[in-house]
């Protein structure tokens, strides 16, 4: 390869940035203008984790690294974990050297932690397979490492758990500090939220007729029947505005109010309260927890209220989109993404695994629960159920001897029933006590943790890379994939007889790396800048500075000396490796983080992460393209 000047180099080291945040920039647009939802999005990112990333994975690991590359494997895994303990002490010596935010502790060690090593440094590698800097076949394999590096990431969040060190910003000293901070910064917004229970019942009272005699004396409940319906003319219009929405049914016995969640409601709120009352009896929970449908409510309350007063106001319509496009930004991650009431109910249990089907599970996963223990009893002990199964048996029976089948049939059918339930019944209590036996064992010596960290290697994610690194270290094996040395025989097109799995898992993974960069360009579009703690600022620099520019020369000087004593022996697993250090913090730390977000009130963490991902981004477009073009030039000397 001949040598290449300095400003070929330049261009070489700029054109894949170009790309990548003309992508970015594709999906921020999508989002903004609300052509790709917040719902959808999370679809296609569920999509992107569960099915698409496993297949490259898998095609990338099986079809460019053998057992030969062992060695550099090794070097790439034990390069990871360096990578990740420089991130967090840069991070801790920031946090105690510049006035980092106390509520934003943990936020900030998780940025320092994990960098975004998954779509950026992939889509990087892959454009320059055109022979400049590497072939077609040397940047499969940098991919290939890629994904290494990707997968001892995700062994570390998923299946260790250390996802969950965001929520430790916000137990109850990192709730005190956040309302401490939001309360400094923030405008006084009404005297419905300064007023007291009083003032606010007043209000209510004066949009909206109380039956105070109706109220049960014991002020810690109000039964949600107790709302009589309001003949006055304002009220039948905020109703008619509201009746349209969609409510949810739910049992009546659970559905109780507490007098401080009533007293907190605005007045939108409370009228689509009554009107769901006359109906029947309906779910408040997802309502309140909904800041993006109310605030959607409020605004088509309001675009008719112009339409009625005949109104003109340009400015007012205007103003009204923008509150549209704002309450459909941060909120919309929350709101999709916050699991903070099941997790005080206790429906999500956080030391257990979670759904293993999501990018970030809205429930605990059952694989290794006795969760079919109870239904093998109901269907086959209680008297109930046993009718039942006696009414359809007979009504089974008549029907057949209205078509004619002789007696000797009906009571081979009875005994070929009872013999089914009976086996049905057997596998299941044997299937039962096996996991009551092993999750007695995990409990009886302590190995809760073990037991977490088994179940997450399940995640479709997970298993596309062990998956191929089993298959990619066995030869022979592999050679029922793909071209080795090892002889097997060919199917009749003389390619491996599972060559069709190859071709499979790549067409599909194709499309992981635009995706993944449109998810990211959506996120970047739904973040916001709110209320800032003091001095945040000069952390969210000096962290960036670390993260795009310190740690970049660490790694230069790291791959060099890996390449020197041959633990790295090929040129594309050293750009990688320098590549890798260089990258910015890892983006899913946004959706971590609105996992423990309340949905209301202040939400200092998303800010703090909002500020620092910008920063990040708008560096990142100069400092990578530096260190690519001093890579090439002084380390691969091209």
């Amino acid at each position: 390869m001949s040598s290449m000047s300095l400003g070929t180099a330049i261009y070489v080291a700029v054109k894949p940035i170009l790309k990548i945040y003309t992508i970015i920039f594709v999906g921020f647009l999508l989002a903004k203008y609300d052509i790709v939802d917040m719902h959808t999005a999370r679809g296609i990112s569920n999509m992107v984790v569960n099915a698409i990333l496993p297949c490259l994975t898998f095609n990338k690991i099986v079809s460019n690294i053998s057992w030969h590359d062992i060695k550099e494997i090794g070097v790439i895994a034990l390069s990871g974990i360096i990578l990740f303990t420089a991130g967090t002490a840069f991070a801790l010596l920031i946090n105690y050297g510049t006035r980092a935010p106390k509520a934003w502790f943990w936020g900030l060690i998780f940025t320092g932690l994990f960098p975004n090593i998954s779509d950026l440094p992939i889509a990087y590698t892959q454009s320059l397979n055109n022979g400049t800097v590497f072939t077609e076949e040397q940047s499969n394999k940098g991919v290939a490492y890629s994904c290494i590096f990707l997968a001892v990431q995700s062994f570390l969040q998923m299946n260790f758990g250390l996802w969950r060190m965001v929520g430790f910003d916000f137990k109850s000293n990192g709730n005190e500090n956040n309302n401490e901070n939001s309360n400094e910064n923030r405008n006084e917004d009404s005297d419905t939220i300064k007023g007291s229970d009083d003032e606010l019942e007043a209000k209510k009272r004066d949009l909206f007729y109380i039956d105070e005699n109706s109220l049960y004396n014991d002020s810690s409940r109000i039964p949600t029947n107790i709302l009589e319906k309001d003949e006055s003319h304002n009220t039948e219009e905020m109703v008619s505005d509201t009746n349209s929405l969609e409510t949810e049914s739910i049992d009546s016995h659970s559905n109780t109010l507490t007098r401080q969640q009533f007293l907190n409601m605005r007045p939108i709120e409370y009228a689509h309260f009554r009107t769901s009352s006359d109906m029947n009896v309906y779910k408040m929970n997802s309502i309140l927890s909904s800041p993006g449908h109310l605030e959607t409510v409020i605004l088509q309350r309001q675009q008719s209220m112009i339409r009625k007063t005949g109104s003109s106001g340009h400015h007012e319509e205007t103003s009204l989109r923008k509150r549209r496009q704002k309450s459909e930004s941060i909120s919309k991650i929350i709101s999709n993404y916050s699991a903070v009431d099941d997790i005080k109910s206790g429906k999500i249990d956080l030391n257990k695994p979670l759904a293993l089907t999501q990018e970030i599970g809205r429930t605990n996963t059952h694989v290794g629960e006795d969760e079919y223990e109870y239904d093998c009893d109901y269907d086959y002990r209680t008297n109930s159920n046993n009718n039942n199964n006696d009414d359809d048996e007979q009504t089974s029976q008549e029907r057949m001897l209205e078509e004619g089948f002789p007696n000797n049939t009906l009571n081979i059918q009875k005994i070929t029933t009872s013999t089914s339930k009976s086996k049905h019944h057997s596998r299941f209590k044997w299937v039962s006590n096996s996991k009551r036996s092993i999750n007695h064992f995990f409990e009886k010596y302590h190995l809760g943790w073990l037991k977490y960290l088994l179940i997450n290697f399940i995640r479709p994610a997970s298993l596309g890379t062990l998956l191929g690194m089993t298959v990619a270290l066995i030869p022979w094996v592999q050679a029922l994939f793909v071209d080795t040395y090892v002889h097997v025989h060919k199917a009749p097109d003389g390619e491996p007889v599972l060559n069709f799995l190859i071709d499979f898992t790549s067409y599909i993974g194709n499309a992981c790396i635009p995706l993944g960069l449109l998810m990211l360009g959506g996120t970047m579009a739904r973040l916001e800048v709110g209320s800032l703690p003091k001095g945040f600022l000069i952390t969210a620099a000096a962290m960036t500075c670390c993260r795009l520019i310190v740690l970049p020369i660490i790694g230069i000087i790291w791959a060099n000396k890996l390449y020197n004593i041959n633990w790295l022996e090929t040129p594309v697993s050293k750009f990688v490796m320098i590549l890798t250090w260089s990258m910015p913090s890892a983006t899913a730390q946004v959706y971590f983080t609105a996992f423990y977000t309340p949905t209301h009130g202040a939400h200092v963490q998303l800010d703090c992460l909002s500020v620092f991902f910008l920063m990040q981004y708008a560096v990142l477009i100069i400092s990578l393209p530096f260190v690519i073009t001093y890579t090439l030039k002084v380390d691969m000397k091209m």
